[in-house]
């Protein structure tokens, strides 16, 4: 079928690497079990319709429709922190959740907080530090 031509371990290498472009060393973040980890499922014989079904099917709810649904639990506002890279190809910070987000965590009554830092879609692979913003954040919770 069509992806045996398509979907290589060097496409999805190159991909992967892509993602990685604030790492000190992009190309050192993408080993052979990341890749393999995307390559084996892509050569399923279910994987053409698995793939039809993404981009056909109801994505379902927004994020945004998500958290307005359940932003409480049992009564209390669920606090989120979201550790976000402005320069996400993938989901931009400047898009519509992204923004969304960033508006949430200027209201103090949301209990939304934010952490944006110069990366991509995988911040807390890319640069790894941003992750000590998660630690500070979980202390702070009651």
């Amino acid at each position: 079928y069509a992806l045996d031509k398509i979907v290589t371990p060097d496409l999805l290498r190159n991909a992967l690497t892509a993602l990685y472009q604030y790492a000190d060393d992009p190309a050192s973040r993408v080993d052979d079990e990341l890749v393999n980890s995307f390559y084996r499922p892509a050569k399923d014989p279910g994987s053409p319709e698995a793939l039809n079904q993404i981009y056909t099917n109801d994505a379902g709810k927004t994020p945004m429709e998500l958290h307005q649904e359940y932003d409480t639990f049992l009564g209390k506002t669920v606090p989120i922190h979201l550790v976000w890279g402005t320069e996400d190809t993938v989901t931009p910070f400047s898009g519509p959740v992204g923004q969304f987000y960033a508006q949430l965590a200027q209201q103090e009554d949301a209990k939304v907080s934010l952490y944006t830092l110069q990366a991509g879609h995988i911040p807390f692979d890319e640069i790894p530090e941003c992750n000590d913003s998660m630690v500070e954040w979980l202390q702070t919770l009651e």
